[in-house]
């Protein structure tokens, strides 16, 4: 059976290179955990950034209602519609098939379509 008394007498001094690999391996702790540090540091300020700014242009708000008349195919219905900042889709379903449209809403014109064609 091991006595513990005799682990502890067993401990020698170090000697000179011992010391000076010792010395280095805690500078490279203290570099390492302080890049650790700064690190982290970099992220938590990214996200305190991206949480607490403001956007420097405000979502448009209108003070009268909009009037504005698109070309609608015959025999179409408005399928859905989403919007997206100043931008506004339209999904038509039609005879043919279907059709996107990409609304402005500054200027209600459309911007973009896209016919959708084929068997269904």
């Amino acid at each position: 059976m091991t006595n513990a008394n005799s682990l502890e007498d067993d401990d020698k001094p170090l000697d000179a290179a011992q010391l000076r690999l010792q010395a280095k391996l805690k500078r490279l702790l203290f570099w390492s955990s302080g890049v650790m540090v700064l690190g982290l540091v970099a992220v938590f300020a990214a996200i305190f950034y991206r949480v607490t700014r403001v956007d420097g242009k405000p979502t448009p708000a209108f003070d009268v209602p909009i009037i504005a008349e698109v070309a609608m195919p015959e025999g179409g219905r408005v399928a859905a519609t989403r919007l997206d900042g100043n931008r506004m889709t339209v999904t038509l379903e039609t005879p043919k098939g279907a059709a996107i449209l990409v609304l402005d809403l500054e200027t209600m014109k459309v911007i973009r379509r896209l016919e959708l064609t084929g068997p269904r």
